[in-house]
């Protein structure tokens, strides 16, 4: 029973000491603050640039912005012809995220956020000349508000290149002539220092 119980204290003593030692190893990552990003998969699909800067306040939490902008030369004839519902101008995006991972490396996250967004929104109108019905397309432009929440994926290579998956969904306030919906959607491919 000695020996057993002198086993016990010995291992306990191990683990107690690799607890300790564990966590007083800082990944170097957590030291650098900033990071900026390029979103490859908007640039890619949609024309648009988009451009985020994201500051870390502890391990947990990090505020950020998000700035996207369309080669509008591009797309806007296609607009007129396309089912594509919104052809959105510019977004601005502010956020806050919080990881759900502890690992410094790989980590989960929930973000809100507030998207200031503009462009043009397209609708079917049924209109009545009196003697029948008929549709035609409505454009117009729009400016509105919208707030939602996203999820992502995080992960870095040699501590200071950054993968950043985004999915998320927000709604707009103030107009009825714009979109309802916002979508929160990225791969941004960046830098931490």
């Amino acid at each position: 029973m000695k020996k057993i119980s002198l086993l016990f204290c010995f291992f306990l003593a191990l683990g107690s000491y690799a607890q300790t030692n564990s966590d007083s190893l800082v990944s170097p990552i957590v030291a650098k603050k900033n990071e900026v990003k390029i979103d490859g998969l908007n640039l890619i699909s949609n024309g648009r640039l988009g451009i985020s800067y994201e500051r870390f306040l502890n391990s947990n939490f990090s505020v950020g912005i998000t700035g996207m902008f369309l080669n509008k030369s591009s797309k806007e004839d296609k607009f007129a012809t396309d089912d594509t519902r919104t052809l959105i101008d510019y977004q601005v995006i502010p956020y806050v995220r919080y990881a759900l991972s502890k690992s410094a490396v790989n980590l989960y996250y929930v973000e809100a956020f507030t998207s200031i967004n503009g462009g043009q929104f397209k609708e079917l109108v049924t209109l009545n000349n009196g003697a029948a019905d008929y549709v035609v397309t409505s454009v117009k432009d729009y400016n509105d508000v919208a707030i939602g929440a996203a999820v992502g994926y995080k992960f870095y290579i040699k501590e200071s290149f950054v993968v950043d998956v985004t999915i998320g969904m927000g709604k707009n306030l103030l107009h009825a002539d714009s979109p309802k919906n916002i979508s929160r959607l990225g791969i941004n491919l960046g830098y931490r220092f």
